[in-house]
C-alpha cells in the first residue's frame, strides 16, 4: 500500500474536489444566514473578528514563498540533477562532475549515499526523494558525532554566561580558542545526547547550577588569580544588547507591543539618516506607530541602512557572521540615549505613564525609579531627582512637563538600567 495511505493521508483527486466544492459553499451560505440569529451580539462580534483574522492569515499565506523554495532548497525529486565543479566559478563552464559525499576527516562511519530512484522515499506531503538531506541530518546528529553536541551545548552556555566554554564558538579547530573546561564540555555534550537532544533540559541544568547562580560581586584574591573569570568564580556583569536596550525603553513606559509573528516593521528614521542611502527616499517603508513599538527582532534590517540606536549598541554587521556579541562602551551610546529624537519621544511617554503631570516632584521620582528598576527609591535619589526638576524649571526656564520628561530620560541612562549585574 502507498506510504501516504498507510499514514492515513489521502490526496483528493481534482474531480472529487469539484464534487465537494458545491455542497461546501452551500453550507457556508446557510451558516452565514442563520448563525447570527443564534448568537448574542458579543459572540457575533467575536465571530466576525475571527473571520477577519482568518482572511488576513490567508492573505499572508499566499504571500509566502513556495515550501520547497524556502532557504534556497531545490525541489524534492527522486532523480536529482548532476552537479559539476564550475570552471573559475562560471556557471556556464561546467567542469568535472561531483557526487555527494561526507567529510572523511572526522574518521566516522560514512553512510552510503543513494543514487537509484527506485529506492526513493515518500514523505507525508507526497514528496518523493532519495532522502539525501535526511541522511546528512542523521549523520550530523548521530551519537558517534560528538562535535555537533559539543558545539550546541557551548552555544547554550554562551547565551547564559555571556561567553562559551570555547570562546571561539564558530571555531573548534586548532586555530580556535581551547576550552577552559574541556571535561565539563564533554560531560555536557554526553548529557545532551542522552537526554535526546532536548534543549530545554540543557537550559534547566545550566540555570540550576551553582556557576549560573553566582553573584557578580568581586573578590580581591580571586581577581588577582583569575582576572578574566575563566573559572567562572563570579557572574560577569554585562551590558544589554542592542535589541534589549530598545525593548527595555519601550517596556518601561508601557508602549511595548508584545505581539508575535507577522512581517517586519520599518523604524522611524530621520531625514539625515535616510539621506545616506544610495537612492535617498527609496527602499524604506513607513509602518504605523503600534507596529513600530514591536520588539526589536521584528525591525526591518537593510544592510546599507541600519537603525542608528541599534548600531550604537553594537548591532552586528549583516554582511558577516556573528559568533558572539561583543559589548563596547563608547561615546556614541551616550549621545544616542541623550539626544536622539527616539529617546526624547519615549521619555515623554515614560512621564505620561507615571502620571507625572498630576503628582508632586518627589512622587515623580519614586514612580520613575519603581517603574524602571522595580525597587524603592532611596532618600538620596529622591533628593537629587527633585533638585534636578526644580533646577530645570526655575533656573533654565523649562516647563514642568518638559522637566519631568528630561528626568525620566536621565533614569533611562543610568548604569542600573543598561547593565545586568
Amino acid at each position: 500500500m502507498h506510504e501516504i495511505e498507510q499514514a492515513g493521508i489521502v490526496k483528493m483527486s481534482a474531480p472529487d474536489q469539484r464534487a465537494t466544492e458545491g455542497p461546501r459553499r452551500e453550507r457556508e451560505k446557510i451558516l452565514k444566514e442563520k448563525l447570527k440569529d443564534h448568537l448574542s451580539d458579543k459572540l457575533w462580534r467575536k465571530y466576525e473578528s475571527l473571520r477577519k483574522r482568518l482572511r488576513e492569515n490567508q492573505r499572508e499565506l499566499k504571500q509566502l514563498p513556495p515550501r520547497n523554495s524556502v532557504m534556497g532548497l531545490a525541489k524534492y525529486t527522486p532523480n536529482p540533477g548532476k552537479t559539476f565543479v564550475m570552471f573559475r566559478g562560471n556557471p556556464h563552464s561546467p567542469g568535472d562532475e561531483v557526487q555527494p559525499s561526507f567529510p572523511e576527516i572526522f574518521e566516522t562511519a560514512i553512510p552510503e549515499v543513494q543514487s537509484n530512484s527506485e529506492v526513493a522515499r515518500v514523505d507525508a506531503f507526497d514528496n518523493r526523494s532519495l532522502g539525501r538531506r535526511r541522511m546528512l541530518a542523521d549523520w550530523i546528529t548521530s551519537d558517534d558525532n560528538r562535535l555537533t553536541a559539543r558545539v550546541m551545548v557551548n552555544r547554550i552556555w554562551q547565551f547564559h554566561f555571556g561567553r562559551g566554554i570555547v570562546r571561539s564558538s564558530n571555531n573548534f579547530g586548532q586555530l580556535g580558542t581551547p576550552p577552559t573546561h574541556p571535561e565539563l564540555l564533554d560531560w555536557l555534550a554526553q548529557s545532551f545526547i542522552r537526554s535526546g537532544w532536548k534543549i530545554k533540559d540543557m537550559h534547566r541544568m545550566m540555570m540550576n547550577s551553582r556557576a549560573y547562580q553566582m553573584a557578580s560581586a568581586s573578590r580581591d584574591d580571586a581577581l588577582a588569580t583569575d582576572p578574566a573569570n575563566d573559572l567562572f568564580w563570579r557572574f560577569d556583569p554585562r551590558r544589554l544588547s542592542a535589541e534589549e536596550v530598545r525593548d527595555s525603553i519601550l517596556a518601561v513606559n508601557g508602549s511595548l507591543n508584545p505581539s508575535v509573528y507577522g512581517p517586519s516593521f520599518y523604524e522611524k528614521l530621520s531625514a539625515e539618516v535616510l539621506a545616506g542611502q544610495s537612492r535617498p527616499g527609496q527602499g524604506w517603508g513607513d509602518s504605523p506607530e503600534d507596529q513600530r513599538n514591536r520588539r526589536s527582532i521584528y525591525i526591518h534590517v537593510k544592510r546599507s541602512l541600519l537603525t542608528p540606536l541599534l548600531t550604537a549598541f553594537d548591532f552586528p554587521d549583516p554582511d558577516l557572521t556573528c559568533e558572539a556579541r561583543f559589548a563596547t562602551l563608547q561615546p556614541g551610546q551616550a549621545l544616542s540615549l541623550l539626544n536622539s529624537d527616539f529617546i526624547h519621544e519615549q521619555a515623554a511617554k515614560f512621564a505620561n505613564s507615571i502620571d507625572a503631570a498630576n503628582i508632586e516632584n518627589h512622587e515623580v521620582v519614586r514612580r520613575a525609579i519603581m517603574a524602571a528598576f522595580a525597587r524603592d527609591a532611596t532618600d538620596a535619589e529622591i533628593a537629587d531627582g527633585v533638585a534636578l526638576i526644580e533646577k530645570l524649571t526655575s533656573s533654565d526656564g523649562i516647563t514642568r512637563p518638559r522637566a519631568v520628561s528630561l528626568y525620566c530620560l536621565t533614569v533611562m541612562n543610568w548604569n542600573e538600567f543598561l547593565f545586568v549585574d
